[in-house]
């Protein structure tokens, strides 16, 4: 079974991040789309206008005839009402990842796994390819670049995608060249066990024919070998620092940095050197450090796809970044700042929050967390609670709850009783919204700025089109 084979897929979800973009190749290839999903969203509606069929109610009766395959995620519950007849009919039904896999074997795959960072990279990734060399592109956010999560190229034979560690997704790809950017706990409802997760991990590692890892794995990595190990020079010796690449010749351990690393002009400014070229002057727009480290991720793996040095030097500051990664929504330009975020790992809040400390440190911090699963909340809550304890104010919305159930004594006092000396709100999304706009509003007594960010991988975006209108009311737009 090919991923060609298929000329009239249905999926089950369709409006998630992947499987919207596995809904868009099949398009591109002038397949019949058909899909279900809860609600409408931007996405299905993008696939609308390009000639998906979808419907939002549990009908069997609009499954359609001809349906060849069903592509469903792990969301599907399995009560799910058109599940019956798919079943009578005996049709063909595929995990996303299976599918995913399926159509990175028809092209020289280039991977970015990792348990924070894996969006980014990739996205820059794919933007770097785009605009020099070509590639095709299935990614798990959208693009601000791309302008969605799928790029298609008909000629090029190069593929980026992401490898997601759930549910062992990753397990189905073998590219040709993969980057590794975490593996910090996560994912526990599945693997039960770190060791366990980062033996999947390893696994995947070893279905890449080359493969680089963060320099923060190297001390837990003993096999499979890295090609060679990416990082940053610490941020107190950046500036002491000078070009050096590591190189131990037996076994080819090599090393790749970014070095002469600091902040101007609301942008970080550093050198890359590396196994494969040494690119001076590099400029980079997106808040956080992490997000440095991001790009050597990137950098390296382009560098090794044929991208020239001078491309990627001239590419770089051009990146804009991936929706609801630190994105900023809105502003009142010295006074109020508005960032929406998919942060759902303490990793990831700490990296957001030191980020937007580093480009607005006299600034009050607000942020608004949405914890997204009640199995990561019980298993994280004392992470979590460190991270959000660097804010200076703090509303706590309700777990959601995505493919699981309630768990007794698991909601979000779990996070918040652990934050001592600070006041912590709770509630619903309205609630928060409510909350946001009387905190806007206690602005115009106060002098100062304030950075105010939404952040969760949950469906608090659904309130990010109201936030912005209270920043842009605020601003005099």
């Amino acid at each position: 079974m090919n991923a060609g084979d298929f000329k009239h897929p249905y999926f089950l979800g369709i409006g998630g991040i992947g499987m919207s973009a596995l809904a868009w190749y099949y398009l591109r290839k002038g397949c019949l789309v058909h899909g279900y999903d809860r609600i409408p969203s931007p996405l299905t509606r993008h696939l609308e206008q390009a000639g998906a069929e979808i419907h939002y109610d549990e009908d069997p009766e609009k499954l359609p005839a001809d349906t060849d395959v069903v592509v469903y995620t792990p969301a599907i519950p399995q009560d799910h009402a058109e599940w019956p007849e798919i079943h009578r009919r005996e049709i063909p039904v595929l995990k996303r990842a299976e599918v995913l896999g399926m159509i990175c074997r028809d092209y020289t795959t280039l991977a970015v796994a990792g348990t924070h960072g894996k969006t980014t990279t990739s996205s820059m990734l794919a933007y770097l390819l785009r605009h020099s060399v070509g590639c095709n592109a299935i990614l798990g956010g959208v693009s601000l670049d791309l302008d969605g999560n799928y790029h298609y190229d008909a000629s090029s034979s190069l593929m980026v995608t992401e490898a997601d560690e759930y549910d062992r997704s990753f397990w189905q790809l073998y590219p040709w060249f993969s980057a590794v950017t975490a593996w910090d706990a996560d994912h526990l409802d599945v693997y039960g066990s770190v060791e366990n997760m980062r033996a999947a991990y390893c696994r995947f590692m070893r279905q890449s024919t080359h493969f680089i890892a963060c320099e923060s794995m190297k001390a837990d990595l003993r096999e499979p070998k890295a090609d060679y190990f990416y990082g940053q020079d610490s941020w107190e010796e950046n500036l002491e620092s000078g070009f050096a690449v590591e190189r131990v010749e037996e076994g080819r351990q090599v090393s790749a940095r970014a070095v002469h690393v600091r902040v101007q002009n609301g942008a970080y400014h550093f050198d890359y050197v590396g196994p494969r070229a040494a690119i001076c002057g590099l400029e980079l727009h997106c808040p956080g450090r992490h997000n440095v480290l991001n790009a050597v991720a990137a950098i390296s793996l382009a560098l090794e796809s044929g991208v020239g040095p001078g491309d990627v030097k001239r590419l770089l500051p051009g990146f804009k970044g991936v929706a609801r990664r630190l994105e900023l929504k809105d502003r009142a330009v010295g006074r109020l700042y508005y960032y929406d975020d998919y942060a759902h790992h303490p990793a990831e809040i700490k990296a957001s929050v030191d980020a937007l400390r580093e480009f607005y440190p006299e600034a009050r911090l607000c942020i608004v967390f949405q914890p997204h699963l009640y199995t990561r909340t019980r298993d994280l809550a004392d992470g979590f609670a460190r991270s959000l304890s660097e804010a200076d104010e703090l509303f706590l919305v309700d777990i959601y709850p995505a493919r699981e159930l309630p768990l007794d004594g698991v909601d979000t006092h779990l996070i918040g009783d652990k934050i001592a000396g600070k006041e912590v709100h709770y509630g619903s999304r309205e609630d928060a919204l409510a909350w946001i706009e009387r905190r806007i509003s206690r602005m115009r007594e106060c002098a100062g700025c304030l950075v105010l960010v939404t952040m969760g991988a949950g469906d608090i975006d659904r309130i990010v089109d109201q936030v912005g209108a209270l920043v842009k009311k605020e601003a005099g737009v």
